[in-house]
């Protein structure tokens, strides 16, 4: 009889320690697999990415992570790489802002750029607009020396059909002489035109071979290559590793 109960009670035992472990089981199954949510205003919010823990590389404004902290490194073109680290509530959405700053690669260039825009301001578009406003006085110098001509013709033609010995004298002694003397200065007033035009036309001309040479300043993102480091991508076909290496040559 002692036996038997011995033997029941270890029955017993084993079963209670069996059903235990049943229950236990889903518990810590059911804890490691709580999760939450992240949603992300990132400025800029359309061209930003980020990678989580060091590993996958994602571009999206919600994730689903497990419940603790994770790394983020977020980047976007023209921005610097910001690391982070948020931690994810279970059952919960959480809103993050973030705004992402200029890269010093950027803003260097921006300066560069616009210093390079001046000097072609300096280089194109003021000797180009001097050479029009040239131009258009040469046009109108023109205008004025044709409009002499045609004066000076019409009043010599009037001389040589005109039968009225006073109208005659007029013309021969006041209109006329009148009429060579505008002639003169407008048609002297147009050469000069002409000359400085074309003077102007080939400065201009010249200083557009110059700044031809002036290298335009051109943005290379290094924090693109350094968010680029290490990542995994995900793709149609499972993704790609991305590798890269900075060597600093001042040492």
């Amino acid at each position: 009889m002692h036996l038997r109960c011995d033997s029941y009670g270890k029955a017993f035992a084993t079963a209670v320690w069996i059903a235990a472990v049943f229950c236990v089981l889903p518990m810590n199954t059911a804890q490691a697999q709580t999760s939450g949510k992240l949603r992300l205003l990132v400025d800029p919010g359309d061209s930003y990415e980020f990678v989580v823990d060091h590993q996958f590389r994602m571009q999206q404004r919600e994730v689903e992570l497990t419940t603790g902290p994770h790394h983020f490194s977020f980047w976007a073109p023209k921005r610097m790489v910001v690391d982070t680290t948020l931690v994810v509530e279970e059952g919960r959405t959480k809103s993050v802002v973030l705004y992402l700053p200029y890269s010093k690669d950027y803003l260097v260039y921006q300066r560069e750029l616009q210093q390079y825009q001046r000097t072609m301001r300096k280089y194109r578009v003021i000797p180009a607009v001097i050479t029009g406003g040239a131009a258009l006085f040469t046009i109108i110098s023109y205008s004025k020396a044709k409009k002499a001509h045609d004066q000076l013709e019409e009043d010599r033609t009037a001389y040589d059909e005109n039968r009225s010995p006073t109208r005659i004298d007029v013309l021969k002694y006041e209109t006329i002489p009148a009429d060579k003397d505008d002639f003169k200065k407008a048609n002297t007033q147009y050469l000069v035109a002409a000359g400085v035009t074309a003077l102007f036309a080939g400065a201009t001309v010249y200083l557009y071979h110059i700044s031809g040479k002036i290298p335009q300043p051109e943005f290379i993102d290094n924090e693109k290559l350094r968010f680029d480091g290490l990542t995994w991508v995900p793709g149609p076909q499972g993704g790609t590793w991305m590798g890269g290496i900075t060597w600093n040559i001042n040492r």
